[in-house]
């Protein structure tokens, strides 16, 4: 999907306003001076990045859009009131307007970002001495002026003239506002609201979802200065977005059918983007199975970081000869998928972390340090909605602005905006042939209590009973290969507290089953009668197999392999860091002063040019190639040159790259010069 585009026409999308006097507008931000909308981290010789997103654009987010709009907001009306009731207030209200973040706009067709530059400033000695200050040195990478960044707000059609007055009183973005930086011109415009028409209501309801803005569903209760995420969108999470907006509708009955066990909303789990013409009854999606396991890396050989080697391919585990090594299990973010009946591959979703200041009094004097992890804008997730015929026709007609892409759902901290890319009804799937023997792998926790209501986290053949575990078959016995324990968490939006952890079953547990009951606890599945307890929180899902799905057992060594680490392409960074590793090792004297009468580029003249590569100077390299001043002599060594004519080799669109890599080897053999 690409970015916000607010040009051309598009049938399947419509001007005006959504049901119950909504409206949904674009917010086209365009930038008079350079900005640095802050990202909080550095790197490559840079002390302040700033913030871009999944493509590698830069992004003003939307928590850092809100801030302004409520400063703004306090201006005009001198109180936190008016900015609560239109932005909400923490632990109580939550706020009328829902924001995007604002994405780069390729309004040039250029298919890439503009060039980012790096200002350099420092505080100097005293007013009569021009010497700077050797600890407020700093280099800041800014966006250029005349950048344009386009994002969405949906918000009642009753407060658009306020927002739009607010947007009017933000004159500046990001860091160093005072000083004239990231002056910015704000523009309300009209957005096409989607109108998907879903077809005729039937045994499941399948959701495509779609996260306009990063999304944290945080795993733990008791976050410290990290907030770690679940790699996917658990059912009680979708459930309760879906039964929020419902009862922000006043639809309070449909909302009662999604939390009192008459519907099973499913886990959401990351899809890679499906074709326009492929139906989603025919993706079939489930966390890596825990017998899915690979050789544990071998040891580094050499100075080459660990991530520049490939991974072993994972290993089946009744593959022959592998019974008796230590294997790693799969990663809890790693999910297999495949479209109808062809191979199993993997997907890992982009999760980022992302660096927060959190001010909740605006007379706090210092602000609250955190970071918290996310899962990249626009990633998909498939979801599945089983239950009640009668209430679950209810609630499509119920929710029948959502299915249709015209509202969004606020899903996860702080509410990320999520849009139903597509709706699909679809018939109940046909039962796993199935005969005595058959694979049971979990595709959701599980939660079982045992005879004195303990959490159990670990199943064994005499524990696996239709006694213990409600759902499952008298006839059927189980045998555990491969399980692992899992904690489950949850918070209650309307009581605004935490609710009591669990713990249960991993997902990805495999068991192996057998007896005469085999084929009804087939049907089971195919039926939507899951195992254990609040099922209607999607927990207990499970399926049948004869073999175990995921990765064939014959997976290639190669190209397969390193995909199977990220889970998805091989990071080009990757290479670069080898190739220039290479470069640093034939002119390792480079990190090295000089001899007496021996003049070689310092630290900071090789950071130089990495940054002008960077601003596209064309006359970068050819300037150091024949100086013209005394400060550029140094360039003249050897060594020197020839990194000159290897940058020079790779191109102007790769140099910059490279010569940042350059940099971080030789900073990191200056540190081991200075210890």
């Amino acid at each position: 999907m690409g970015r916000p585009d607010t040009d051309g026409d598009d049938p399947g999308t419509r001007p005006g306003a959504a049901p119950s006097g909504w409206v949904r507008k674009t917010i086209t931000a365009t930038l008079l001076e350079d900005a640095h909308p802050g990202s909080g981290a550095g790197g490559g010789g840079i002390d302040a990045l700033v913030s871009r997103d999944r493509e590698g654009a830069p992004v003003i987010w939307a928590t850092h859009l809100e801030g302004l709009l409520r400063d703004a907001s306090r201006a005009l009306h001198e109180g936190e009131q008016h900015a609560n009731n239109l932005f909400g207030k923490r632990g109580r209200t939550r706020q009328q307007a829902v924001f995007t973040s604002l994405y780069w706009n390729d309004t040039a067709a250029l298919g890439t970002p503009p060039a980012s530059r790096v200002w350099r400033s420092s505080a100097r000695e005293s007013f009569v001495n021009r010497a700077p200050k050797d600890e407020t040195l700093r280099a800041v990478e800014f966006v250029p002026k005349n950048t344009t960044f386009v994002g969405e707000v949906e918000l009642p059609s009753s407060v658009v003239t306020e927002v739009d007055r607010l947007l009017q009183e933000v004159d500046a973005v990001g860091r160093g506002r005072a000083s004239g930086a990231g002056r910015v011109r704000m523009k309300l415009g009209d957005a096409k609201v989607p109108s998907r028409p879903v077809n005729k209501p039937d045994a499941r309801l399948l959701l495509l979802l779609r996260n306009h803005d990063p999304v944290c569903v945080a795993s733990t209760a008791t976050p410290g200065n990290l907030i770690l995420t679940l790699p996917y969108l658990p059912g009680r999470t979708v459930a309760g977005a879906l039964a929020a907006w419902l009862i922000s509708e006043g639809n309070r009955e449909a909302a009662l059918g999604l939390m009192d066990g008459s519907l099973s909303v499913g886990d959401a789990l990351p899809v890679p983007e499906p074709g326009k013409d492929g139906r989603l009854c025919s993706i079939e999606v489930l966390p890596a199975p825990l017998a899915l396991q690979s050789a544990k890396p071998a040891k580094s050989i050499g100075s080459a970081p660990w991530w520049a080697y490939v991974e072993p391919p994972p290993i089946r585990f009744n593959a022959a000869g592998h019974k008796g090594d230590k294997l790693k299990r799969p990663e809890p973010d790693l999910f297999v998928n495949r479209a109808g009946k062809g191979p199993w591959s993997t997907l890992r979703p982009d999760i980022r972390v992302r660096l927060r200041n959190g001010r909740p009094d605006p007379k706090q004097p210092d602000p609250l340090l955190f970071a918290i992890e996310q899962v990249s804008e626009r990633t998909n997730f498939l979801a599945e909605i089983r239950g009640d015929p009668t209430k679950l026709c209810a609630l499509g007609e119920a929710l029948a602005p959502v299915l249709e892409g015209r509202r969004w759902i606020r899903v996860g901290r702080s509410g990320a905006p999520v849009e139903v890319e597509r709706a699909e009804w679809a018939k109940a799937p046909e039962p796993a042939t199935v005969r005595e023997i058959a694979y049971l792998t979990l595709t959701a926790d599980l939660l079982v209590r045992d005879a004195r209501l303990r959490w159990l986290t670990e199943l064994d053949a005499k524990t696996i009973s239709s006694s213990t575990v409600p759902g499952w078959v008298a006839d059927v016995t189980a045998t555990p290969l491969y399980q692992d324990e899992t904690s489950v968490y949850g918070f209650n939006g309307t009581a605004g507290l935490w609710r009591l952890p669990a713990a249960g079953v991993r997902r990805g547990s495999v068991f192996k089953v057998a007896g005469n009951g085999i084929e009804i606890l087939a049907r089971a599945a195919a039926d939507g009668k899951w195992l254990g307890e609040r099922t209607h929180e999607g927990f207990g899902r499970f399926r049948l197999d004869p073999t175990l799905p995921g990765i064939s057992a014959d997976t290639p060594t190669g190209g397969t392999a390193a995909v199977l680490r990220t889970g998805v392409a091989p990071d080009p960074g990757e290479a670069v860091a080898l190739k220039t590793q290479g470069w640093f090792e034939a002119h390792r004297g480079l990190a090295r002063p000089g001899t007496s009468g021996e003049r070689r580029p310092s630290l900071s003249q090789w950071q130089n040019l990495a940054a002008e590569l960077a601003g596209e100077n064309t006359e970068a390299l050819s300037s150091r190639r024949n100086p013209q001043t005394a400060g550029l002599a140094a360039w003249r060594h050897p060594d020197a040159t020839a990194i000159l004519d290897e940058l020079e080799r790779v191109g102007p669109g790769h140099a910059a790259a490279h010569a940042n890599f350059f940099v971080r080897w030789l900073r990191a053999e200056a540190r081991k010069e200075a210890k």
